[in-house]
C-alpha cells in the first residue's frame, strides 16, 4: 500500500534504468521527466512494470515534507539527465539532497572501462616496443 509522500521515493523498473517519483495526496505520482515535473497516475508512472517504496519506514513528517517539496516544483521544466533527473528530484523531495545513485554508478563503471582500456593500450604499447627491439 502506498501512502502520500511514500519514500519521498516510489520506484518503477524501466529497462535500462529505474524511474523515481513521489506519492502525492490523492494517489498521483509526482515525477520529473523530460516534459517537466508533473503528477501522473500510478499506472502511467509504472508503465506496466512493478513499483516499490524506497523507504517505507519514513515518518509522517518526512512524508509530508516530501509531498510539500514535490508540490513546490510542479510545472518546472528543467529536466536534465545528468543534473536534474527523476532520481535527483525524488531524493531531493525525500531528503533535501539532489543526488542520483544510478548516475554515480554509471560514471564509476565508465571510469573503470576507460582505465581498463588505458591499461590495455599501455600493455600493448610496451609489448610492441619489446618486439621492435
Amino acid at each position: 500500500m502506498l501512502f502520500a509522500g511514500d519514500a519521498g521515493k516510489i520506484g518503477a523498473w524501466r529497462v535500462p534504468y529505474r524511474h523515481f517519483g513521489v506519492e502525492m495526496q490523492g494517489g498521483g505520482i509526482c515525477e520529473n521527466s523530460p516534459p517537466g515535473i508533473r503528477i501522473v497516475s500510478l499506472p502511467e508512472f509504472a508503465r506496466g512494470g512493478g513499483t516499490w517504496v524506497q523507504n517505507p519506514d519514513a515518518t509522517a513528517e518526512q512524508r509530508a515534507r516530501a509531498v510539500d517539496r514535490a508540490a513546490s516544483r510542479i510545472g518546472e521544466r528543467r529536466y536534465s539527465l545528468s543534473a536534474n533527473n527523476c532520481e535527483h528530484f525524488a531524493n531531493w523531495c525525500a531528503t533535501g539532497a539532489a543526488i542520483s545513485h544510478q548516475l554515480i554508478a554509471f560514471f564509476m563503471a565508465l571510469a573503470k572501462m576507460v582505465l581498463a582500456a588505458a591499461v590495455s593500450l599501455l600493455a600493448f604499447s610496451v609489448a610492441q616496443a619489446a618486439l621492435a627491439e
